[in-house]
């Protein structure tokens, strides 16, 4: 149910309208604890997204390069200093089958688009290239389990 998909903002507003009967009988105070609790929120949300794309990239970096060679460095080492790679490449370094399984799907569609004309430039060509292959071979790895 879509209604479900605002759960953020019914804890903000549930944090103001709790502090105004508990703590602070102040609108605008309690209206800026409320706000103040939808940052904190994202900000561990954003945290724990960094913490976890980390755990992925170090875990399965190194097999990646092993797998590619020069390519696969030349990719890890540019995902160390650009997070924008890290998280295109941590999209392929995930623990679920059944998520591994959707982003191979979604890079299977993107490389037809790509062999169809819509090519990027550069490395991204390369980095999309490489992610399609390892997702294939990791979920090839699981399902021979």
């Amino acid at each position: 149910m879509w209604l479900f998909d605002f759960y953020r903002l019914y804890v903000s507003i549930s944090a103001g309208i709790l502090s105004f009967f508990f703590l602070i009988r102040s609108i605008p105070l309690c209206l800026g604890i409320s706000a103040s609790t939808r940052i904190l929120w994202w900000f561990v949300e954003w945290l724990v997204q960094r913490i976890k794309i980390q755990r992925q990239f170090s875990k399965f970096g190194n097999e990646f390069k092993v797998h590619y060679g020069p390519y696969g460095i030349r990719i890890v080492n540019k995902a160390q200093s650009d997070f924008r790679i890290k998280t295109s490449l941590c999209e392929v370094f995930v623990e679920s089958p059944d998520k591994l399984k959707k982003a191979v799907e979604q890079l299977e569609v993107m490389d037809t688009l790509f062999k169809a004309g819509m090519q990027p430039q550069g490395d991204d060509y390369l980095l999309h290239d490489l992610k399609l292959k390892f997702g294939k071979l990791r979920l090839e790895k699981i399902t021979t389990r």
